[in-house]
């Protein structure tokens, strides 16, 4: 099987490594060898990786090349992405990405040209590098019924606020993001990935799968991490939780959520446990049950083994063809607003320290439907007290309706909000 690869990056020098290095072990568990024919990059970076390998400074032209079966699209982006991976499929050639916002913005069109050609669009390391989510979501858990998803799935986010929970007060989100930037983990423009839309498109792929619905990156609900303060974390932390950058997707009778935001998570929990630029994704379903799959979610070896096993599927010809929703457009089930969500809270409230203070706040959550979990109070300067609370699940609209009759009080300072989630809450 001879492959075109577009893009000279860090993942397509896994890609030729891997190849390299298993060349052996490959052959021996497949007979038809996958020979890299040609790379192409707008720039020739020369590495040695790439020795022996003909190069050319346009990506398109790989589309168009009969000695090409399979074409790797490992350039990102979404315009000259899609042109590239649109062009290969028309000419016949099965094509294996790496691009999450891609798929999340242009998979319909795409796979159905895939479809229409008798091709194959595979794209395993577009979604949580090394993770296998998309094979098991494809594949393992036939015959079940998928109730929910939920994961940390960015690395970047998660290497963030792990790093500002290790250090306290001094945790800035500024600075631990500048180390993040300097060790390689965040990039020099981070904005996809601190602003939660890096985990939407992979968030937007599994929900597709795993519901049989449509790709709805636009029914997302998301928020990134830019807000997270010390503070919180220092109070997550007293009330016995740890605060994670979360991908969630539900499905029931009366809809499906999708939403994307940081929340507190209880400590002991599996996914309170995944640190630093480790990804996790949580699986419910039935009659399976709970699962965890956890690994690396990008790098070289990462995503280069994800993008070389769909390679190997295509040349053993054992690929297979997209389920149906990804090619619909037409949603069976309504996505529900995230005021229709239904979430516990972390809540602190900033009142003088005086008598009364506290049931004024306890009468107005109970108003509104809103019942006490845990509370926990803390002196501050000028004769305040910060109360926090952990409030018991409840729709999203009580709560912001609460939050509201509160900062309007008078000896309410201040109050902020955090999500919790539970696992239990999945399904």
């Amino acid at each position: 099987m001879r492959i075109g690869i577009c893009g000279a990056g860090t993942v397509a020098q896994g890609v030729v490594q891997i190849l390299r290095d298993q060349s052996g072990l490959m052959s021996r568990l497949n007979p038809d060898p996958i020979e890299v024919v040609a790379l192409a990059s707008r720039r020739n970076l020369n590495l040695p990786v790439f020795e022996g390998i003909p190069f050319i400074d346009d990506v398109f032209a790989l589309a168009e090349r009969e000695d090409i079966d399979v074409l790797v699209e490992l350039i990102g982006g979404t315009d000259d992405a899609f042109t590239l991976v649109k062009a290969a499929l028309a000419n016949g050639k099965s094509v294996v990405t790496a691009n999450k916002a891609l798929l999340a913005h242009h998979g319909a069109a795409l796979f159905q040209i895939a479809r229409e050609h008798e091709v194959s669009l595979l794209f395993e390391a577009a979604v949580c590098g090394g993770i296998p989510i998309i094979k098991a979501l494809n594949e393992s858990f036939v015959g079940n019924q998928v109730k929910g998803i939920a994961g940390i799935i960015n690395g970047t986010t998660n290497f963030i606020l792990t790093k500002m929970a290790q250090q306290g007060q001094n945790g800035a989100f500024d600075a631990v993001l500048a180390e993040a930037q300097h060790l390689g983990y965040a990039e020099a423009d981070p904005t996809f990935d601190i602003g939660g839309m890096d985990a939407a498109h992979k968030l937007a792929i599994m929900a597709s799968l795993a519901f049989e619905e449509p790709l709805q990156l636009e029914a997302i609900y998301v928020e990134g991490i830019e807000s997270i303060t010390s503070d919180d974390h220092e109070w997550a932390e007293r009330l016995g939780f740890s605060i994670k950058h979360l991908g969630i997707a539900l499905a029931d009778d009366g809809g499906i959520e999708m939403r994307v935001h940081p929340a507190l998570v209880p400590n002991g929990s599996q996914l309170a446990s995944i640190q630093d630029v480790t990804n996790a994704v949580n699986v419910l379903a039935d009659p399976l049950g709970e699962i965890l799959l956890t690994g690396a979610g990008a790098g070289a070896g990462p995503t280069g083994s994800s993008v070389v096993s769909d390679l190997f599927d295509l040349a053993a010809g054992c690929a297979r063809k997209p389920p149906p929703a990804l090619m619909s457009v037409t949603s069976t089930r309504a996505a529900k607003s995230i005021e229709h969500t239904i979430s516990g809270w972390m809540v602190r409230v900033d009142v003088p320290d005086e008598s009364g203070a506290m049931s004024e706040v306890a009468s107005v959550l109970a108003e509104y439907g809103l019942s006490i979990d845990q509370i926990q109070q803390r002196d501050t300067a000028g004769g305040m007290a910060t109360v926090a609370l952990i409030l018991d699940p409840v729709r999203e609209d009580q709560l912001r309706s609460a939050l509201l009759n509160l900062e309007g009080r008078s000896n309410v300072a201040g109050t902020r909000a955090i999500r919790v989630f539970d696992s239990r809450a999945v399904g």
